[in-house]
């Protein structure tokens, strides 16, 4: 559990994407009509945590650290869209994420990897993907932007895997064991609440500032989302760069113990 877990940081993406859909706030003409968006992008999160793995003896906690997409990422999927009447939106975010074997680190407890073992190798690989889905409506518009008030629900599903292999000190001297190894999946629900928005830029609500944040619970003791950056409005749709960070803690034995994902995101989005 360790780097491995950065590609589900990465995972966890999803409704983070979301506040950059945020509708134009001096779009009063088009408040009677239905106006839709969908948003391909491109997020580069660092993933950080700890991943709790159940073996026979015990468990041990894998930590994770900066993942590197380019020689351990082997697919990607994100993609976001909104539906919006008037003050009224309705938003979703999906992304999928699939990272190669990874080396890390692992602190066992309860004799699980046997008594003074020294970890000659530790190797994760992570998959999983995000699912967010909400409801929103604008409390708030002024000539400097708006502020939309959001529920929703979270789904993150991930697979894990640990492999170790070690040397136990035992009285008679070292000796070689076998391989530890272990899969473990877990599915994360969580409900939120939050906020998000625009802050215009300019007079012509052309550059403007994306944000947004939301926290709740669930299956997680706690998650909590956050986002901010700088966009650009076109006639066709927006173009905005941004920076995320999104985290799930568990607790207990849940296999995520703690999982952070932040890094810069590049959003396309399309209206019609």
């Amino acid at each position: 559990m360790n780097r491995s877990a950065n590609g589900l940081a990465a995972l966890l993406i999803a409704v983070c994407s979301t506040p950059s859909l945020a509708d134009d706030p001096g779009s009063a003409e088009t408040d009677a009509h239905w106006q839709f968006a969908l948003a391909p992008y491109l997020w580069l999160p660092s993933v950080s945590g700890t991943l709790r793995f159940t073996l026979p003896r015990g468990g041990a906690d894998a930590s994770t650290g900066p993942y590197n997409y380019l020689q351990n990422l082997r697919f990607a999927l994100m993609l976001q869209g909104e539906a919006r009447k008037g003050d009224w939106s309705i938003f979703g975010d999906t992304i999928y994420l699939n990272f190669g074997r990874h080396e890390g680190s692992v602190n066992a407890f309860n004799g699980a990897l046997g008594s003074g073992e020294t970890q000659r190798s530790v190797e994760t690989s992570l998959s999983g993907g995000l699912v967010e889905v909400g409801g929103g409506r604008t409390v708030l518009r002024q000539p400097w932007g708006n502020v939309d008030a959001i529920v929703g629900m979270r789904y993150l599903g991930i697979k894990a895997t640990l492999d170790v292999l070690y040397s136990a000190s035992v009285e008679g001297g070292p000796s070689v064991n076998p391989n530890v190894h272990a899969s473990e999946v877990q599915n994360i629900f969580n409900g939120f609440a939050g906020v998000r928005g625009r802050l215009l830029l300019s007079g012509d609500g052309r550059w403007y500032v994306p944000y947004y944040l939301d926290v709740g619970t669930g299956s997680s003791r706690f998650t909590w989302q956050a986002l901010a950056g700088v966009g650009y409005a076109a006639r066709w749709g927006d173009v905005s760069l941004t920076y995320r960070y999104l985290a799930f803690y568990g607790s207990g034995d849940q296999l995520v113990q703690t999982l952070r994902f932040s890094g810069p995101s590049a959003n396309i989005t399309f209206r019609f």
